[in-house]
């Protein structure tokens, strides 16, 4: 798919007609919208009532990954039980609460409707659907709002395709996906038409796996968002396929509470615009992206729609230790690790209240991450920082931009850094110039002057504060240390394989069961960006001191 404007038309089959192209929820009317949650599972306090929370699972970003029907009708590739099966959504590590009004179609978490009354309806992937946690124990779920989800993102980009492809070569699967899509009475012509744009898609996908395809399986929440990215804009969108590289840094999913407020974001600190990163990511996951030969951009973001998504993400707080379902906290041994922690840990992990910056233009200050730490003195697994620091790309329609920018070098090429930074600020200028805009531009901002990164900042990684982090396993950038307490031992300690996807939770030593499950993916950390060397703050401690630390860890909210 060349010609964005083509897979755009297709959306209309069968699409109906959108009532609203806003928010996916009106406000006048969220009060009736809800039912009560699953009582199976247990949302802790984080601020957000159950109106907030189903906000941020089903609001549409613009990510459009299939026409909408399709997602509901279509059947998994063996057999013909639907693609969207709630056991199917869940074997691949996606939650699904029960059907209400405000989600009659029982889309599991982060699976939004992108309304448009021109190119149809699809489904696409919102926020929650990567950022939302889980735990088990002891048969009661345990709700994390804004944690890291244990989604497969590969698993679900396969289903998909798989799905396509078996529609294709069945014929009796094809004629009841064709049936519910548009009808038995359907004519000859009809079908013929549905069945090719089928193949569209089939074809789309195969095209979007391989060029972003892992070098082992990125599995349950992770994945190399930063290739990813640069591969759909750089690569796809700009029409050089000798840009593509394989995409081989995966990086865990990160947890959002506080990260509103932080001065830089993504785990590197590439990003001083929470705008900015959310337009970037958006564009990672299905967003509609075509760039004119002038280097203009025409894309399905929704800005509006992310500006209030990061808005919600304000009032989130870090989940509390639950001490009637995990256990109670044992203050004295976690006094006892609050003085190791000050020793050992808060130089870098700071605590309340943070370190502010300076007042800026518009007079606002932000809390300081801190990414003074070179990977020299870290150890951890550099392929992510490395990879983004140094990957150059051919400007292509970017040319005249990236040329006053003075970042086209020699080789003709240009830091995909910079690259994605035209991207971001294209998108968010023209929908500024054209848009629906309902507010000053600079509030979309979040208030925020234009900053960039330094070299030192993007080849480390950020330290953030660790409030609520007893719930983020595993752990490292790259999700490859298992548990709290094996962070905390010496790298060559630690386990070097173990599997990702069990949700089952350990409340001692912080981390999720590490057993084979039937949807579990091995993790070797020998393979290349999956390193779990590095971090050896602490790791001289004894197991006592260890448990001391962990115990601590659970006060932090």
């Amino acid at each position: 798919m060349k010609n964005v404007r083509t897979k755009l038309a297709l959306y209309t089959l069968g699409g109906a007609i959108a009532i609203t192209a806003g928010s996916v929820l009106a406000k006048d009317s969220r009060s009736e919208l809800f039912k009560k949650p699953d009582n199976r599972v247990v949302f802790l306090e984080q601020g957000w009532d159950r109106e907030k929370r189903a906000i941020f699972y089903q609001t549409s970003q613009g990510s459009r990954m299939l026409p909408y029907e399709w997602f509901l009708k279509l059947e998994q590739a063996k057999g013909p039980i639907k693609l969207s099966d709630p056991a199917n959504m869940r074997k691949m590590g996606y939650l699904v609460d029960e059907r209400s009004a405000a989600n009659p179609d029982r889309l599991p978490v982060g699976f939004a409707k992108d309304v448009d009354p021109i190119k149809g309806d699809a489904i696409g992937l919102t926020c929650a659907a990567c950022h939302t946690g889980q735990l088990q124990y002891r048969g009661k779920k345990i709700r994390i709002d804004g944690g890291q989800s244990l989604g497969d993102l590969e698993q679900l980009q396969n289903a998909i395709l798989a799905s396509l492809s078996a529609t294709l070569e069945d014929n009796k699967k094809f004629k009841r996906f064709s049936n519910n899509v548009i009808g038995r009475s359907a004519s000859v012509a009809a079908r013929g038409e549905l069945l090719n744009k089928v193949k569209f898609y089939r074809d789309w996908w195969q095209a979007r796996i391989e060029r972003s395809r892992g070098i082992t399986p990125h599995g349950p929440s992770r994945t190399d968002a930063f290739t990813i990215i640069a591969n759909e804009v750089t690569c796809w969108s700009l029409a050089i396929p000798e840009n593509c590289v394989t995409a081989a840094a995966p990086v865990q999913f990160p947890f959002l509470w506080n990260t509103p407020d932080f001065n830089w974001v993504q785990y590197n600190s590439s990003v001083h615009s929470p705008l900015g990163r959310n337009v970037g990511e958006v564009t990672g996951v299905f967003a509609e992206m075509e760039i004119a030969t002038d280097g203009s951009i025409t894309s399905s973001a929704n800005i509006n729609n992310l500006y209030d998504l990061e808005a919600l993400l304000t009032e989130l707080q870090a989940p509390e230790w639950p001490e009637d379902i995990l256990g109670p906290i044992d203050r004295n041994l976690a006094d006892q690790g609050s003085a190791i922690f000050a020793d050992k840990c808060v130089s870098c992990h700071t605590e309340d209240p943070q370190p502010r910056t300076a007042p800026n233009a518009f007079g606002q200050t932000f809390a300081k991450v801190n990414f003074d730490t070179p990977l020299s003195e870290l150890k951890t697994d550099s392929t992510t920082a490395l990879s983004f620091a140094t990957r150059r790309a051919f400007p292509g329609a970017f040319t005249p931009a990236a040329q006053a920018l003075g970042a086209i070098g020699p080789d003709g090429k240009a830091p995909v850094a910079t690259l994605l930074a035209i991207s971001g600020s294209t998108i968010i200028s023209e929908f500024f110039t054209t848009g629906d805009v309902l507010r000053a531009p600079i509030e979309y901002l979040g208030y925020r002057e234009s900053l960039s990164p330094t070299i030192a900042q993007i080849t480390t990684y950020k330290a953030r504060p660790l409030n609520g982090v007893a719930f983020t396993a595993p752990y490292l950038h790259n999700g490859s240390v298992a548990s709290m307490y094996e962070l905390l031992l010496p790298p060559n300690e630690r386990l070097k394989t173990f599997y990702v996807g069990n949700p089952a939770f350990d409340p001692v030593h912080l981390g999720y069961s590490t057993k084979r499950t039937p949807n579990a993916v091995l993790l070797d950390t020998a393979a290349l960006g999956n390193g779990n060397s590095g971090h050896e703050f602490g790791t001289d401690l004894t197991h006592d001191e260890r448990m001391a630390v962990i115990e601590y860890i659970k006060t932090l909210k």
